[in-house]
């Protein structure tokens, strides 16, 4: 009987340690094939760059593709900022579709006209031609179009406060654009 037992335990040992062997070597016999990638990114200046017009506030300021613009006004004095920012088409063969949003709107109790008016430069500098007007009281509201190489579109400012409006009244606007 104890001679049956050294048996068995070896026996269970010994089936124990094939197993063993034998998962090691089906993990070993594994065939590995393997794929790359070579990749690269290119870094390039802007396609369309934001340029301070004479009469922009003189807190303005570009940062890469954000432009901030604080627009200082009077209440129930109407301000016109007609040279306010530029918006160029610096790749000189080729035009990108625009769209232009209004994301963050202010409120249309604050103002009797808050908008921003869109010019294109089709010909030559200083020749522009009126695009649209866009409500910065109206969320979502919008302009698409297309700007072509080495043109610009002029962003002018209309603003009108109540005369009951006063503090800061922030708005945001979003353009995107594609080829």
């Amino acid at each position: 009987m104890v001679i049956k037992e050294r048996l068995n335990k070896k026996s269970l040992k010994l089936l124990a340690l094939l197993l063993t062997s034998m998962l090691i070597a089906t993990v070993s016999a594994t065939v590995y094939r393997y794929l790359y990638i070579d990749g690269s990114i290119t870094v390039s200046g802007a396609y369309l760059i934001w340029i301070e017009g004479t009469d922009a506030p003189a807190d303005a300021s570009i940062s890469g593709s954000t432009v901030t613009i604080d627009l200082d006004v009077e209440a129930g004095t109407p301000v016109n900022f007609t040279e306010c920012l530029f918006l160029k088409n610096a790749n000189e063969s080729g035009f990108f579709n625009l769209n232009i949003t209004v994301t963050t709107n202010v409120l249309s109790s604050d103002f009797d006209d808050a908008k921003m008016h869109i010019y294109e430069n089709f010909t030559s500098p200083g020749t522009w031609q009126y695009n649209a007007t866009m409500d910065l009281t109206n969320p979502n509201d919008y302009y698409y179009g297309s700007l072509a190489g080495g043109q610009y579109f002029r962003m002018t400012f209309e603003v009108n406060a109540t005369t009951t409006a006063n503090g800061n009244k922030p708005f945001d606007i979003q353009v995107e654009y594609w080829a």
